[in-house]
Parts: C-alpha cells; sequence; structure tokens
C-alpha cells in the first residue's frame, strides 16, 4: 500500500502515521483496521464537507482499502455512504453504496 498523506493537525498526523503502520505491519487485524478509520474519521474534529481536501483523500482512501480487505462489513458501507453524503451530498453517497451493495449481495448468493 502506497503512503498516506493526512490533512489533520502534526498531532493527529502522528497518530494516523503510527495507526496505518499498525495496519501494515498485520493487514489482517481487523481492530488495527478499525482504529485507522476511526482515526481518520475524527480528522479536523470529524470529516465534513468544510474538511481540507488532504484529509478527505486520506479517509476516503483508508475507507477504500479497509473495505477492499473486509467486503462484507455492512454498517461500514452504511457509514462510508453516511460520510460521503456530508460531504458532496446524494450523488456521492450512491456512487459508494449502489455499486457495493450489489457486490455485496452477489457474494451472498
Amino acid at each position: 500500500m502506497a503512503d498516506l498523506l493526512f490533512g489533520g493537525t502534526d498531532e493527529e498526523n502522528e497518530e494516523l502515521k503510527k495507526l496505518y503502520a499498525e495496519v501494515l505491519e498485520d493487514t489482517d487485524s481487523f481492530e488495527a483496521w478499525e482504529k485507522l478509520v476511526r482515526a481518520a474519521e475524527g480528522q479536523e474534529g470529524g470529516i465534513n464537507r468544510n474538511s481540507s481536501p488532504q484529509a478527505i483523500t486520506a479517509t476516503r482512501t483508508v475507507y477504500d482499502r479497509f473495505l477492499a480487505k473486509f467486503p462484507l462489513l455492512f454498517g461500514y458501507w452504511k457509514k462510508y455512504a453516511d460520510l460521503e453524503f456530508s460531504i458532496a451530498g446524494t450523488e456521492a453517497a450512491e456512487m459508494v453504496s449502489i455499486p457495493h451493495f450489489i457486490l455485496f449481495e452477489n457474494r451472498i448468493c
């Protein structure tokens, strides 16, 4: 996995880099991934449409990689879609949720 560019404060960036290193050490560790997702979401007081482009991109990248690793976690797909809705509106949320919901259904059937 390529290095991420985080957009929060220096303190947040250090924590995110530490958590990202933990994920890289053990990519199968759900707990490590979950901590990274929570930390990425919490950048700059919580990701929203006013967050820096770097923080938004880093959070999207973390979600994309996390859900590629653990694709059947429906609750996280919903959280990702809700996050996209808060950042860029309905169309962005649909781009996350609809294609992946179809993937989710295909894996179950």
